[in-house]
């Protein structure tokens, strides 16, 4: 029993200790966190002094210093996105423990960080200011790579489509309000409508009139006229009648609209815009339902009910509209009306092969043969043989399938009421062919045909257009199965069908007809050329090639091209058309004359299959090679190099020396494929031919800056400042002080100075003694942040941990005592 009370106290000693265990808290354990501790705490006497980088970039921004420091990290979390730690995957007791291979990994650091070199100087503030300055100049950007895009799915749910949402909202009709000068056809005249009645001839007279509450006009030479309820048309005829018995023959009479009534009209229900609007009285329901926003996404399209008096005067369906095209029905409103719309009676789904598959508003005596006519009928490859349906029974989903045929029959009266929610389905039919042969191979049209019962190989092979010249006849081969496997391979010997027709099989709907060509049989062989032609590459081999044959079809030599020094490699000792045999290499160096039409040695040269022919480049021939000078010189611009080696100093000269607005001792060098180059040009033009003098190379750009007297200090400081440089001070320690001075952590050993031609200085350290760097114009300083150290132990979590131990063993050996 002792031992049982002790063996709690060994466990919790070896907590502390830190020593690897399996009770969760062993350091390379699968828990996930940054000890890897399945526990999800981490030991106090013990934490991993490498978890963190010390050796950060000091000449990177902090982002890529981040970057670099978490790299493995980094990898790992993209090869395991469910969080495991990759470091410790499953163990297998039957394999031994493999190691991690880093190397690929190094492989893409060192990658990344080659590409970021190469793009580096397309922000340079200089390179930037000069190419905007100077628009002539043209580089071909040598270092462009390929960029490719991962396709991310954005797609989001799609909002339910009703049909006949969209009626306010596409502007199919114009429902906007109606000018008042100008009533439609079918207008009917009411109270407050105003006429102008005109007449000119034998009479003139001109007059304007209200049609007043008793729905009449009162002229005084013909008394009352009631026009209420008559179209503008109508009320022209029966007023025109009336004035002609009292004036003089030969008179004309013309009435026309005057100023329109206005009504007040109320729109309630579900619609966007509540409310009661004053229209034109030329304003259908349909305008005052377009004023009010249209209809919610549960409002009755089916049923709009126009109000008058408290009774329901009219009902408007704009699925007559969106079906019928019944845009002349016009319903017109009175002063005081009301517009109501209630919630939708019930929404069906039409799904699959409709021909417009969406969801559907019908109203409650509707059913299947009604939704079929709304969504346009069934699509063509729709089986309109079985319609499936899925509805709620009893509180359950059930699907009833049921037949269509009589759905689209117009002489059938069956139908099925369909109830709210109730989503119907058209199913495709099978995709495929049944009646098919394929034909493939050497005939003359390879396609799929039309088979019927009783065709004959070789009649369908003539539906092909027969076959090639080049058909291999002795063997065609006919598939016939469903898959590979099973499929059975029948041989037929067109040849021998004149001598025995019973070869001449039946073909069956879904066979593979193949018919091979002689062609396949035959070995196709290349002659490599290499060099200076203008077509290089592989050129197809024919009997009784010559060299002269080759040269011409690669399109001839270049201008460069060395004539007098061709070599052909020759493996080939002889060849047929089913076989080859090679013993050794051979190679010879002829001359030609460089017009292949006057040549004649190389009409003699034979080429055989496999040769390789190479044509080198002149070597006395030179090609052009520019530099691209840009900045504070006194002609900038681009200058062909005139000797091979020409150095830095030479083009300084060629383009008239550098400004005195310059700050040479800032100028950059970038070389293509490579990038920047640090380069002392101050050093280069008084040490001509030196090891300061470097060498130019075609593309190379070189950029002399203008005096840039700001010094950048960056990093733990405690504020990150440009400062104007101090000629008479280049000490570090003067422009950090002008920072505010050091930040919390300062990793002073590890201070760089960054010069602005790309040059930098670290911090020397001697015991402790530290030399800084000087500063110059246009320096950036870095100070870096020392990291944390995590490998120290307080001295109160151990004190803490021994207590406990130690007070728990002296209630053990008290007990024991007792015992």
């Amino acid at each position: 029993m002792l031992l049982m009370l002790i063996a709690p106290v060994l466990s919790f000693a070896q907590i502390g200790s830190g020593t690897s265990n399996t009770g969760g808290n062993n350091q390379n354990n699968s828990g996930g966190n940054n000890q890897n501790n399945s526990g999800g705490n981490s030991s106090p006497y013990y934490t991993n002094p490498y978890n963190q980088n010390p050796y950060s970039n000091p000449y990177m921004d902090q982002n890529q210093n981040n970057q670099n420091q978490n790299f493995f990290n980094n990898q790992n979390n993209q090869n395991n996105p469910q969080g495991n730690n990759p470091s410790n995957p499953p163990v297998n007791p039957n394999q031994p423990n493999q190691p991690l291979n880093f190397q690929d990994l190094n492989k893409m650091r060192n990658n990344a960080q080659d590409q970021r070199m190469l793009e580096m100087y397309k922000n340079d503030p200089d390179y930037i200011k000069y190419m905007n300055a100077d628009p002539q100049i043209i580089i071909e950007d040598t270092n462009k790579t390929s960029e490719y895009k991962d396709s991310l799915d954005n797609a989001k749910k799609a909002k339910r489509k009703v049909f006949g949402s969209d009626f306010f909202s596409n502007n199919v009709f114009d429902l906007s309000d109606r000018a008042p000068s100008s009533p439609p056809v079918d207008y009917r005249l009411g109270p407050g409508d105003e006429l102008i009645v005109s007449i000119w001839g034998n009479s003139e007279y001109q007059n304007n009139y209200t049609i007043g509450k008793d729905g009449a006009i009162f002229p005084r030479l013909v008394g009352k006229v009631y026009v209420q309820g008559m179209t503008l048309e109508e009320a022209t005829r029966m007023i025109s009648n009336r004035f002609r018995k009292v004036i003089a023959a030969n008179s004309s009479v013309d009435v026309q609209m005057g100023k329109a009534r206005t009504i007040r009209v109320t729109v309630l229900g579900e619609v966007k815009k509540q409310g009661t609007y004053t229209i034109s009285a030329f304003n259908t329901a349909l305008n005052a339902l377009y004023r009010a926003g249209g209809v919610t996404d549960i409002g009755n399209m089916r049923r709009i009910e126009i109000k008058r008096d408290g009774r329901t005067v009219d009902i408007i369906d704009l699925y007559q509209y969106l079906q019928k095209n019944k845009q002349a029905e016009e319903v017109y409103l009175e002063d005081n009306d009301f517009i109501y719309v209630d919630v939708f009676e019930k929404l069906v789904k039409a799904e699959g092969n409709f021909k417009r598959p969406m969801y559907y508003q019908m109203k409650n005596d509707e059913g299947l043969r009604d939704l079929i006519q709304l969504s346009g009928g069934a699509s063509s490859n729709a089986r309109n043989s079985l319609i499936h349906i899925k509805t709620i029974v009893n509180e359950e989903e059930k699907y009833i399938d049921i037949p269509g045929q009589q759905y689209f029959d117009e002489n059938s009266m069956d139908d099925l009421v369909l109830n709210d929610g109730d989503v119907v389905t058209f199913k495709s039919i099978n995709d495929g062919l049944k009646n098919i042969v394929t034909i493939e191979g050497d005939v003359n049209y390879p396609d799929e045909y039309e088979v019927k019962f009783g065709d004959k190989i070789s009649k369908v092979l003539q539906r092909a257009g027969g076959l090639s010249p080049s058909a291999y006849q002795a063997r065609v081969f006919v598939f016939r199965g469903s898959n590979s496997v099973e499929s059975n391979a029948i041989k037929v010997n067109l040849l021998s069908l004149a001598e025995h027709p019973e070869d001449d099989i039946a073909i069956m709907p879904g066979d593979r007809i193949k018919v091979l060509s002689n062609k396949d049989f035959e070995q196709s062989y290349h002659i490599q050329v290499i060099g200076y032609v203008r077509k290089p590459g592989k050129i197809p081999y024919y009997k009784n090639m010559r060299l002269k044959d080759l040269l011409l079809l690669s399109g001839g030599l270049k201008l460069e091209a060395e004539n007098g020094r061709i070599e052909i490699s020759n493996i080939v000792d002889t060849f047929s058309k089913y076989s080859i045999n090679s013993s050794k290499s051979n190679v010879k160096i002829i001359s030609i004359n460089a017009n292949l039409e006057l040549d004649q040695a190389s009409e003699e040269i034979i080429i055989n299959p496999m040769d390789r022919v190479y044509i080198r480049r002149k070597t006395e021939f030179l090609s052009q090679e520019k530099v691209i000078v840009m900045g504070e010189v006194a002609y900038p611009g681009e200058y062909v190099l005139v000797e091979k080696n020409e150095r830095l100093s030479s083009v300084i000269t060629r383009c008239g020396g550098v400004l005195p607005s310059s700050y040479a001792e800032g100028s950059k060098l970038i070389r293509s494929k490579i990038g920047p180059i640090v380069i002392d040009l101050p050093l280069a033009i008084s040490k001509t031919g030196s090891k300061y003098d470097v060498v130019l190379k075609d593309s190379d750009i070189l950029i002399i800056p203008s005096i840039n007297d700001i010094v950048s200090i960056r990093g733990e400081v405690q504020s990150s400042v440009n400062i104007k440089f101090d000629r008479s001070n280049n000490d570090l320690l003067y422009y950090i002080g002008a920072s505010g001075g050091f930040g919390e952590r300062p990793w002073k050993n590890r201070i760089n100075v960054r010069y602005q031609n790309g040059r930098i200085k670290n911090t020397k350290n001697f015991l402790f003694v530290r030399v800084y760097p000087k500063i110059k114009e246009g320096s950036t300083i870095t100070v870096p942040t020392k990291p944390k150290k995590e490998n120290t132990t307080k001295f109160s979590e151990v004190f803490s941990y021994s207590l406990s131990a130690l007070t728990t063993l002296a209630t053990l050996l008290l007990l024991s005592k007792n015992l």
